[in-house]
């Protein structure tokens, strides 16, 4: 089901519904990408205090400690970042998937532009927050690579899995009951599609579509969710 759900996302990019709404989220990329790369740029040169000049291997540390720092901070932040902002054209994404695949149902209805907003600031607030709590263990598992992205994936997947779900499913049910549904589900096809999205977007240049796939493919699983209940 999971397959087939991204497979599907994929497949119907390039639809013209949907050229808009891809062009918009590589230029929500492009300049994520730039005020990230400009933030680490600056927060590496920051550490070129006096007194580390004095002591080349102290200062050698430091920038490698620094540069480690901004990779991860970039790897962290931009899934969050582009998350957050999902909402503002998500409706486009799902109403193309609806008609194509679902033309029987009813359709969802738009999500208010505040509601959309508010909900991506509280996301963007609870993934920082869990992203920087979780920062010192990124760099003390740095030397064990498989933890390392265990956790990472881990804890990105369960929030994008849970955000892109509750866009999704706010358009068809209200808060209590979308969220009735996602724990009478057990939660794995929402974990595990938001694995798959966290993956999607720290992959470099495929993560400039990621935003709208991961949309469209959230959509059909949140349906299979739905079918599943009424079974």
């Amino acid at each position: 089901m999971l397959g087939q759900a991204f497979a599907r996302g994929f497949q119907q990019l390039l639809e013209p519904s949907l050229r808009g709404v891809l062009v918009k989220a590589i230029g929500l990329a492009a300049v994520l990408y730039l005020v990230l790369a400009i933030g680490a740029a600056t927060l590496a040169s920051g550490y070129e205090a006096d007194w580390l000049q004095s002591h080349e291997w102290l200062a050698w540390v430091a920038q490698a400690l620094v540069s480690l720092l901004s990779i991860l901070l970039l790897l962290l932040l931009f899934p969050t970042l582009v998350t957050a902002f999902l909402g503002l054209y998500l409706d486009t994404v799902a109403g193309a998937v609806e008609r194509r695949h679902y033309p029987a149902e009813p359709p969802g209805r738009k999500l208010p532009a505040g509601q959309a907003l508010l909900h991506g600031m509280r996301f963007l607030a609870v993934a920082l927050t869990l992203n920087l709590l979780a920062l010192p263990f990124y760099v003390t598992a740095f030397w064990l690579p498989m933890v390392n992205f265990v956790v990472l994936y881990g804890l990105n997947g369960y929030l994008l899995g849970r955000e892109y779900y509750e866009l999704v499913s706010f358009r068809h049910l209200p808060p209590v009951a979308a969220g009735v549904l996602r724990r009478r589900r057990r939660r794995w096809p929402m974990f595990l599609a938001g694995v798959v999205i966290a993956v999607l977007l720290t992959v470099p240049l495929l993560n400039l579509a990621a935003p709208v796939v991961a949309a469209a493919a959230m959509v059909h699983v949140f349906k299979h969710m739905q079918a599943a209940r009424h079974a």
